[in-house]
């Protein structure tokens, strides 16, 4: 096995820094007008003066991110596998199997998180800082990932744990860019984004990232910091405008993940006013309980309520990630043909769950991706272990997971598309056309 090691980017001699958008002054007040601060809200007015001079002071030294036939090459590598796998998972499809090529891959860098927030958990229902991190990969090894998984997914998207606290995580920016992923998406507390930001490792990071998920669940301090179990909440809240300043100039789209927890729906409606004022897209998340929806959660009237306002905004045109259809069918539960194997889980050691992570009925197998030289050969071999086709149901053969997050909901679209091309188009373009 070809181990790579890459080198990070520095400016170009003699190239020209971003242009200097007009500073805006630490009065200037945020366009509100749907949100409504509340008792125990933080100082919104502090916070965007403090993330004001947190990007001017960050700005000049960022490197610009990558243009014209880099940036134009890169998409068409990536959109090249997305076609060619479409092309094969049709095939497949009217074979009679499952075992479909990934739309992308989620990577789980590590397991540790400086947050412990009380509803997370790594699928099977265990919290991912009370699980060991023992045999996470060094970084040769997720260069190698990177380099197998490439062969037959056209994009990424780096988890944890907190994926922040990976020092090395630039150096997989940038690998991930250099082999053509598209879009990188990054999910992360965003806690430590004014200190990354500021370090000469991450000068180009910023700009090889498409998509970054930040999650915020309330705008509530006290709640905020007994939820996840970390002092300074408002840190969160304040990168999330440092980035908002920084996401045109460097191309991200940013996103926020609200986890709408039972007994709190106002604290989702309340991020869900701020993001919409702000133009950030919002992704509402149901909670759950290992694989299943929290119980009780989708019976509240108020949820419904807010269902239904989220899918209105969405009418609306402010940004809500996913479509109208995707978003209905995620907040009403509705069932869904899940195929998995269109966004496989790699582990902090490397290892494949295969066919899911969250299998209930069924232990999922555990495959080393450095093993295989590509996802065919990794595909084939897995489904010589476990048969994907039909995995997805309640029989004691079958996963027995009622899972209720976007991402199965994106595979379901899919699956819909095989049999509909014309209706994949709007139900996976916000993922392929992902810069803002």
């Amino acid at each position: 096995m070809t181990l790579t090691t890459v080198s990070l980017p520095q400016a170009p001699a003699g190239a020209r820094p971003p242009a200097a958008r007009p500073r805006r002054t630490p009065t200037e007040p945020l366009p509100l007008c749907r949100y409504r601060p509340r008792a125990g809200h933080p100082d919104l007015a502090r916070l965007h003066a403090e993330a004001l001079a947190i990007a001017d002071e960050v700005r000049p030294r960022l490197v610009p991110p990558p243009g014209g036939l880099i940036e134009a090459r890169r998409r068409a590598r990536s959109y090249a596998t997305f076609a060619a796998n479409y092309v094969e998972n049709r095939r497949r499809a009217r074979q009679g199997r499952e075992d479909f090529l990934p739309l992308y891959f989620i990577w789980t860098l590590l397991r540790a998180c400086n947050f412990t927030c009380t509803y997370c958990d790594d699928h099977r229902g265990r919290k991912y800082p009370e699980l060991p991190d023992e045999g996470r990969l060094d970084t040769a090894q997720g260069l190698e990932l990177l380099r197998v998984m490439r062969t037959g997914s056209p994009s990424v998207y780096f988890a944890g744990g907190e994926p922040t606290m990976r020092r090395d995580l630039p150096e997989l920016t940038h690998a991930a860019f250099e082999r053509g992923y598209f879009p990188i998406i990054l999910n992360t507390n965003g806690s430590a984004i004014d200190r990354l930001l500021r370090l000469e490792s991450h000068r180009a990071w910023l700009g090889e990232t498409d998509v970054i998920v930040v999650s915020l669940d309330a705008l509530d301090l006290a709640h905020l910091a007994k939820l996840y179990a970390y002092r300074r909440p408002e840190d969160v809240i304040r990168n999330l405008l440092v980035l908002r300043e920084l996401a045109e100039d460097h191309r991200v789209k940013l996103m926020v993940n609200t986890v709408i927890q039972p007994g709190r729906i106002g604290d989702a409606r309340d991020v869900l006013d701020l993001v919409n004022d702000l133009g950030i897209w919002f992704c509402p998340v149901p909670m759950n309980a290992g694989p299943r929806i929290a119980r009780g959660l989708g019976d509240d009237p108020e949820f419904r309520a807010f269902a239904r306002l989220v899918l209105e905004r969405k009418r609306q045109g402010c940004r809500i990630t996913g479509s109208a259809r995707l978003n209905g069918r995620l907040l009403a539960s509705a069932p869904l043909d899940c195929r998995n194997t269109l966004k496989p889980h790699v582990d902090h050691d490397g290892h494949l769950f295969w066919p899911c992570k969250a299998s209930v009925n069924v232990e999922p197998e555990r495959i080393r991706v450095l093993d295989y030289p590509d996802v065919r050969s990794l595909w084939a071999a897995a489904s010589a272990r476990v048969d994907p086709t039909r995995f997805h149901g309640p029989a004691r053969n079958q996963c027995g997971a009622d899972c209720n997050w976007a991402q199965n909901y994106t595979t379901d679209a899919y699956a819909h598309g095989l049999a509909r091309p014309l209706s994949l188009v709007s139900e996976v373009l916000e993922l392929v056309q992902a810069r803002a």
